[in-house]
């Protein structure tokens, strides 16, 4: 009797123990047939969801970079003085665009009146000194002179024509007419040189005034051509494979309503800043029309993958949901117009991506007529989980 009892217990365990396993398998089994969902056109549409086919792009993956607007060297110029002098008159005021070779202001200068007197000194000892060279010629000539002379007369007119040369190259640097002081008795020597603008472009700065004392050290003035400028951006060293010189970039002022325009990359440095650990990139580029881009401006230049000409199915960053480090995309075979659509959760791999598109890859091949929920993606997953009843 006892024994036909515990083989009674032992059949009713298998029993209880064969159910679980079907009830686990039947579970699965509904985990498994309910990995998709249905959802009516309607339903769809109040969730503003709309499915479309990857389409094939070429995504290029943009790299972002900050920078600064510079002038170029030689359409910028710091303006002083080749003499000191005081600040005589003013002609232009900060904002004011200015030609090369336009009068800026005008420097009385005691020092320039000196240098003028030294040249015409400078002059008539060199016009006595090549008479005394031509008398001790000519006394050699008749043996009645000593070479000694005559050497010692020729080193006092090279000297002297030396010094006259000099003098007058200073004076010419300084804009002064040495022709007017050939006659000494007339000559017309000047008190103020005129400092006039080596460029075209705005006076940005101008850091003087009537009365001011200038020595050849002080900045007068700053000028810049806002015609031509470049972009110093900055390019950390994962980033600069990217970028090669004569490549077209976007610039976009970024703290400004300009529009965007291309540029060129000029040069690229052979060194790494220690401070910012970037490589400053040059970037050439001419100003939007109208706009007034100054040197400082912030800018971010916007480069190009220059080495992907491949295209992939791409869809939109909206398209895919990310869950931790894993990605997937929510797909449909259904035709448009069925009433329901039975949609699935593929996961995917993602390659390139811009601002707008990215690149997906799925495990094996994309399933055919398969559409792609465009947005809402997280309202899917939602869907799911509740259809389901997993939760997962």
């Amino acid at each position: 009797m006892k024994h036909t009892q515990n083989l009674l217990i032992l059949f009713v365990i298998i029993l209880l123990s064969n159910c679980s396993e079907k009830e686990v398998a039947q579970t699965d089994k509904v985990v498994k047939e309910n990995d998709f969902l249905e959802l009516s056109e309607n339903q769809l549409a109040t969730l503003n969801i709309k499915f479309a086919k990857a389409d094939q792009k070429q995504i290029v993956e943009n790299v972002y970079l900050n920078g600064k607007v510079k002038s170029l060297p030689n359409l910028s110029a710091t303006v002083s003085s080749n003499i000191d002098g005081k600040v005589d008159k003013i002609f232009v005021v900060e904002g004011n665009i200015v030609r090369k070779g336009q009068a800026l202001m005008t420097l009385t200068s005691m020092e320039l009146i000196e240098l003028q007197n030294d040249y015409m000194t400078a002059e008539s000892e060199t016009d006595f000194s090549i008479i005394e060279l031509d008398r001790q010629k000519e006394l050699i000539k008749s043996n009645v002179g000593a070479l000694v002379n005559l050497q010692t007369a020729e080193a006092k007119y090279n000297a002297s024509l030396s010094r006259e040369k000099t003098l007058k190259a200073k004076l010419d640097l300084l804009g002064v007419n040495t022709a007017n002081l050939q006659d000494p008795k007339n000559a017309n020597v000047v008190s103020a040189v005129t400092i006039a603008s080596p460029i075209d472009g705005y006076i940005i700065k101008l850091p003087v005034s009537v009365g001011v004392l200038a020595s050849t050290q002080s900045v007068l003035a700053e000028i810049v051509n806002v015609n031509e400028l470049h972009a110093e951006i900055y390019v950390y060293d994962k980033d600069i494979d990217l970028v090669e010189e004569g490549q077209t970039v976007e610039i976009d002022f970024i703290n400004h309503s300009f529009e965007t325009v291309k540029g060129t990359v000029k040069n690229i440095s052979r060194s790494i800043d220690p401070e910012t650990k970037a490589i400053e990139v040059h970037v050439t580029f001419n100003p939007p029309k109208g706009a007034l881009v100054l040197p400082g401006m912030s800018v971010r230049a916007i480069v190009l993958n220059k080495d992907n000409d491949v295209t992939a199915h791409a869809v939109p960053l909206a398209a895919v949901l990310q869950e931790e480090d894993n990605y997937f995309v929510f797909g449909t075979d259904s035709e448009a117009g069925s009433g329901k659509l039975r949609i699935r959760k593929y996961k995917v791999n993602l390659g390139d991506k811009d601002e707008n598109f990215t690149e997906i890859v799925f495990p094996n091949t994309m399933p055919a007529n398969l559409t792609i929920a465009q947005n809402n993606v997280a309202a899917l997953e939602m869907q799911r989980k509740q259809m389901s009843g997993t939760g997962l």
